[in-house]
């Protein structure tokens, strides 16, 4: 999504990745899980400025720029920008300025989107003219997250995240609350943690044969794993839940940890009340910010 432009600044804005639900399959040979997933997107999200420059420069503000100790070269957005000159696009050097509004390792995809957002902004910018099929596969270079980001609508995932789908779901919400209990996980901990179940209490059902309505009904797979290694995510559901009580939503859980934590969410048909709880999460003494999901149907 364009912010605004001109011949030589660009603004877009990368969408906070909202994991409505979870569910994780068996670990592959290859070391990723199988996993299925109802994805949304958010208008609240980080922001990149692109502008030509002598030199590529990275520049990180915002209030959780001082979590980011990735170095640049490894950086997603660098990484995307060095996979499209390797396929030979002339992209010429760049300085590029985020203003990081999406919690690091929170689950919300900040780094993914970035990564995906600048692919978009290029493809938009140089008139590179590619396909969204060609984006994605040169996108799963960068990281397997990142293909899914490409998107700004509702979409299932499956596969290891490379097969994105974009769909209308039946219970589609409209408002969401994001919220964060104030700590960086590690992604890799929890799938651990997952991994230390008996392989019997894995899920076996293939999960290209669950339907949409299954998955949305079906919960997150690491909430419990996440849990059980940071304790303060469990509290922050529990507080959501007693907050939320009077604005259940029939058909579909609506507070849950979101990806790999550890960011959760709530999830509002009304904007007023999305407010509302908003601000009494942040007087509980979390990060929290209410926003509305992309939808283009």
């Amino acid at each position: 999504m364009t912010i605004s432009s001109s011949s030589k600044i660009h603004t877009y804005i990368a969408p906070a990745k909202v994991n409505l639900s979870l569910q994780i399959g068996n670990k592959r040979a290859d070391g990723y899980h199988e996993l299925a997933s109802i994805v949304g997107f958010t208008e609240f999200g980080d922001y990149l400025t692109l502008e030509i420059s002598n030199a590529d420069q990275l520049r990180l503000l915002g209030m959780f720029s001082t979590n980011i100790t990735t170095p640049t070269s490894k950086n997603l957005v660098m990484r995307a920008i060095h996979t499209l000159r390797n396929h030979n696009f002339d992209i010429p050097p760049l300085k590029i300025t985020i203003d990081k509004q999406i919690p690091v390792g929170g689950g919300l995809g900040g780094g993914s989107s970035d990564a995906a957002t600048i692919f978009l902004a290029l493809n938009d910018i140089f008139d590179l003219n590619l396909t969204k099929s060609y984006l994605e596969n040169i996108a799963l270079q960068v990281g397997a997250d990142v293909p899914v980001c490409l998107n700004r609508d509702f979409v299932t995932m499956r596969g290891i995240g490379e097969r994105v789908t974009v769909i209308s779901p039946s219970a589609k919400p409209k408002y969401v609350v994001l919220t964060n209990p104030n700590f960086i996980m590690s992604t890799n901990t929890v799938f651990e943690e997952f991994d230390k179940e008996p392989l019997e209490s894995i899920l076996k059902r293939p999960l290209e044969n669950w339907s949409i309505e299954q998955l949305l009904a079906g919960g997150n797979s690491l909430e419990k794993p996440a849990i059980k290694i940071y304790p303060q995510i469990g509290i922050l559901l529990s507080t959501m839940k007693a907050l939320y009580s009077s604005n259940e939503r029939e058909g579909l859980s609506s507070v849950r940890m979101s990806g790999s934590g550890a960011g959760c969410f709530a999830l509002f048909d009304d904007a007023e009340k999305a407010n509302m709880f908003c601000r009494k999460i942040q007087g509980a003494g979390y990060w929290a910010v209410s926003t509305k999901f992309i939808s283009n149907f």
